[in-house]
């Protein structure tokens, strides 16, 4: 029975077109052992179809509107170290280079046509796992544990910022971090509660956030997983955010301000050349897949392809 269920589920996820995967920054919320080194690389592809309209007060098509933003587009290779540096203590550094394009229309009516490419952002990340047992009431497995990393937006000229590929702010993200089995059912659940936070916009001509306070959000996961064949593992879940404040750049034409979010499906598959017993050994796709979204602008649908490996010796 438990084989038929996962198998259903794994087909369900690749009907879906592509596909969980780790947090971008902070790593996988089971965390890796003392003296394991743990490289992952993935390629995302945004193509943004929505953006916020203070005259409709809604989001709405992209280029439907006579002016702002018309077209958006970002590609990013993301690359991640992490290192066992304890048994309960993980450590990472995370580069993102990315390149993206966007044609916006100004107040004066002028076509501005966007395109930029450089690494943007270096992210240091430390997680500390307070507890991690094998046997915790009716769980194999119980990990919770306390991620925090810091960002460094290391080019965020002009020229990134209007094109989307850089932050142009400071982050921060810190929260608990969950991952454990249910009973010997060989179905895990993993997931994340991390606050991120974000400071004051620089100013740059002509970027609709500059100089604005962006707001902090509250960034989440919950996902179920499993490999219903040695080789191959698939899962689905919820993730997204959603703003702890109001955000200055989601102004009504009342003035008034709105806090935004986006919450999306989450679905994956997965393969192990080595077998299911080495998980962080693996080729695996990402699917987000939005349901309800408030932001600047945002994508139908977000997917990502990815590869990881693992050195348990030393």
């Amino acid at each position: 029975m438990k084989r038929k269920w996962m198998f259903a589920v794994f087909v369900t996820g690749m009907l879906a077109l592509l596909p969980l995967h780790a947090e971008d920054t902070i790593g996988c919320s089971k965390g890796i052992g003392k003296g394991v080194i743990w490289p992952r690389v993935y390629f995302k592809v945004i193509n943004y179809s929505e953006k916020w309209s203070s005259f409709a007060e809604d989001m709405v098509a992209m280029n439907s509107e006579p002016g702002g933003l018309q077209s958006a587009s970002v590609h990013q290779l993301d690359f991640r170290l992490g290192y066992g540096l304890l048994h309960n203590l993980n450590v990472g550094v995370n580069l993102q280079y990315a390149w993206g394009e966007a044609e916006k229309v100004t107040p004066q009516g002028e076509t501005l046509e966007l395109k930029a490419s450089d690494l943007n952002n270096v992210w240091f990340s430390g997680q500390w796992f307070f507890l991690d047992r094998h046997q915790f009431g009716g769980l194999r497995h119980f990990k919770l544990g306390l991620g925090a990393s810091y960002g460094f937006a290391v080019n965020d000229t002009d020229e990134n910022l209007l094109a989307g590929i850089g932050p142009g702010v400071e982050q921060f993200k810190l929260g608990p971090m969950w991952h454990f089995e249910l009973g010997s059912s060989g179905v895990e659940v993993a997931g994340h509660a991390l606050y991120h936070w974000k400071g004051t916009a620089r100013e740059v001509k002509g970027w609709g956030r500059s100089g604005h306070n962006i707001a902090d959000t509250l960034n989440y996961q919950l996902k179920l997983e499993g490999a219903p064949f040695d080789f191959l593992g698939c899962g689905i879940g919820l993730t997204g955010w959603f703003g702890t404040e109001e955000d200055m750049s989601l102004v009504n034409r009342d003035h008034t301000l709105n806090r935004g979010y986006n919450h999306a499906v989450m679905l994956h598959a997965e393969f192990f050349p080595m077998g299911g017993q080495y998980e962080k050994r693996k080729i695996y796709m990402i699917v987000n897949i939005p349901y309800a979204q408030r932001a600047m602008k945002s994508a139908g649908v977000v997917w990502s392809l990815g590869f990881m490996w693992t050195f348990y010796t030393l």
